[in-house]
This record gives C-alpha cells, structure tokens and sequence, in this order.
C-alpha cells in the first residue's frame, strides 16, 4: 500500500507536470488570459480497479474583473476492469448567470450489494448515459435562483443467472429505462473564490421532481430534496491554513412509488463523491447523510517551484445511507439504526493552474471497515 501511493504521488506530480508543460505561462502573465492544459492522472476506485483518466481543459475569463474563470473540460478514464467512461464538465462564470453542467457515458464492471442476507454480490456490468445541467441567475453578489434538468438512462446486465435474478428481485431494469427530472434551486454564496476558497461559505437547497408530465412513467414519479453546505476558514486570516468542511444531504421523497434506480449508492452519487467507501459495498437506499471535514495546509517558501504548488490535506468524514432499500419487501433502516459509516485520510494537491486555483489531487482514506482507498481527480471535493 505504501509503495503504491508513492508511486500514485509521483504519477500525479510528473504527468501532470509533463503533459501541461507545452502551456505553461510565465508568472508576470495576467489572470484574465485563457489557458489550455492537457492532464494524464491515474485512477483508482476498488469498484472498478485501477486505471488513467486524460482530461484536456480549457479556462478562460469572460472578463478582467472575474476572480474565477469559466472552464470547459472532458475527462476519459479507462481500467484493468474495462470499466470506461467519457464524461464533460462545463462551469460558465457569466457576469449574471452561472451555466453548470456535467454529462457523459459510463460502463462499469461493478459489484453491488442488493440484499443485506445475500452471501454473494451480484456482480454486474452498468451502462449509464447521463445529464445533469442547472442554469443560475444572481438576485445579488451572493444570492442566486436556479432552474436545473437531469437525465439518466441506465441499464444492467448479470454476469451468471444468479445475479440475474438478484438484479429483478432488486428492481434494476435490464434493458435501459429513463428517468427525467427538473429541478428548482436557491443558492447563497460568499466565498472569494469558486474553485478553491479560503474563506466563505455557501449554502444551496434543491427541489427536484420526476413528475409523469417529464415523459417519466406514472406509477414511478417521485422528488427529491438536496442540500448542500460548505464552510471555508483561513486560521488567523492565513490562506495557506484553511479549513474546509461540508454537510450534505439527499432526501427521496415518495420514496415509496420511486424506481429503484433512484436510490442512491453511498460512496459516489450523481456528481457527487463520499470518499472512504466502495461503491456497492452498502445497500441502495433511499437517503444519504454525509459531513467531510479538510485541513489545508499550502507548502510556501522552498526555492522549489513544484514544491510550492503542493497542498497537504488532512481529512475525515462521517455519514449514513437509510430510509427505503433496494427489495420493497425488506424492512426500511431508519436513520437511528443505520450504520455509521467513518473514514479519516491524507491528501496532497498539486496546483496546475496557479491563479485560477485549480488542483489535481489524491486521496488516501481508512475507514470504520479496514479498507484502504485512494482517490485522484480534478479540483476539489469540497
């Protein structure tokens, strides 16, 4: 484990130096140019095995008083498992409105735990075609209203007839079915910066519907609450010292006449992540609760000028997956008799865009069931 992640850092630090050199800019150059950077990390999700994700990214100011750029990127991974996917992001910082959006197409090899008294996961192949996009509108520097759309078309196949009747005793579609919702939003924001924040705070809610007017089927329309907060704290004002922490929540109302495949897998969510846990390896369930907490610790002052783009980040989390799970027959977990689920880790950050704040990083996390697992990725989780 410990040869791994060093060679893990080295890769990150050498790839992303290596493939972004071509665009490196002198440090008088201003931070309204746009940039263009070309990043080879590598890619470790136990689910799924280890592999490499290329991402070529374009950032750029819509003008020169922005703090923090627009940027455009794509992102190929590809594993030992023949798991793939091929994914774009775009954040489009406009003087009034904010256009986000992430979509894309997955293939995993993934094993999953439907039934908490199966003796065997069922090991699967998903396939996931996906959207999700939000357009906000500011009301004030720090107040936004948004109106979102997702789309997601997934489908599962076993690889053994057993885990082929595990999949249809669980609900899950073997052939793709889709599922289209729309969603409304508001959002207060007032971090100094959007990638990588040392102070500030931002608290978003979002009520989201899977109404049968959407094209959904009648008997499975459902909604959804989200929330989201995080908090940025630079100690004694020193931006090379922050914490960072975030809460975030999914509620799945009507869970009840909800397909299963709106239940949600603790470990990675839609676009969002719970480091520390493989994906699978807890029951779908209706709602997910998480808190992550990050020390930051920025390296200044070596004379080195790699050593200087690094951050060291200390990091634990804690959360809880319950409500209705995956067999409608099998009894709801309330959140009191839920498993806690804990992790603590060490990260490093390696700045690849020095004035627009943007990192790629690792991640190396224990959690409450002895599992090691590392983490690598384009800009932050927080």
């Amino acid at each position: 484990m410990i040869i791994a992640t060093f060679f893990a850092i080295l890769c990150l630090c050498s790839a992303s130096i290596a493939l972004a050199q071509e665009t490196e800019f002198n440090e008088c150059e201003k931070a309204s140019e746009s940039k263009f950077k070309l990043l080879a990390i590598p890619f470790y999700d136990p689910s799924i095995e280890t592999g490499v994700s290329v991402i070529p990214m374009y950032s750029f100011y819509v003008n020169e008083e922005q703090q923090s750029p627009s940027t455009v990127s794509a992102t190929f991974t590809y594993t030992q498992s023949g798991s793939y996917n091929i994914r774009g992001n775009t954040d489009i910082l406009l003087e009034k409105f904010r256009l986000v959006s992430d979509f894309g197409f997955n293939y995993s090899d993934i094993d999953v735990q439907f039934f908490d008294r199966a003796r065997h996961k069922a090991e699967t192949v998903q396939e996931e075609v996906n959207f999700f996009g939000d357009a906000y509108y500011a009301l004030s520097d720090t107040l936004f209203v948004g109106v979102g759309v997702s789309y997601q078309s997934e489908k599962y196949s076993g690889k053994t007839q057993r885990d082929t009747l595990q999949l249809i005793a669980a609900n899950r579609c073997l052939s793709y079915c889709t599922d289209i919702g729309a969603s409304v939003s508001l959002l207060k924001d007032t971090r100094e910066h959007y990638y990588y924040p040392h102070r500030g705070y931002m608290l978003s809610m979002t009520y989201e519907t899977h109404a049968e007017w959407l094209g959904n089927d009648k008997d499975e329309t459902y909604s959804l609450l989200d929330t989201d907060a995080r908090y940025y704290y630079s100690i004694n004002d020193d931006k090379n010292h922050v914490i960072a922490a975030r809460w975030l929540n999914r509620y799945l109302l009507d869970s009840d006449n909800a397909p299963s495949s709106a239940l949600s897998l603790y470990g990675r969510q839609g676009r969002d992540v719970q480091r520390g846990f493989i994906v699978g390896d807890t029951m779908p369930a209706a709602n997910i609760t998480s808190v992550e907490l990050e020390y930051r610790h920025q390296i200044t002052g070596t004379c080195n000028r790699h050593l200087d783009k690094m951050t060291i980040v200390a990091l634990t989390g804690a959360g809880k997956s319950y409500g209705r799970l995956a067999n409608p027959r099998q009894k709801e977990s309330n959140f009191q008799e839920a498993e806690t689920l804990s992790m603590v880790g060490l990260g490093l950050r390696y700045r690849v865009l020095d004035e627009e704040r943007i990192n790629v990083r690792m991640d190396v996390t224990y959690n409450n069931s002895q599992e090691w697992l590392v983490y690598f990725g384009l800009g932050e989780t927080i």
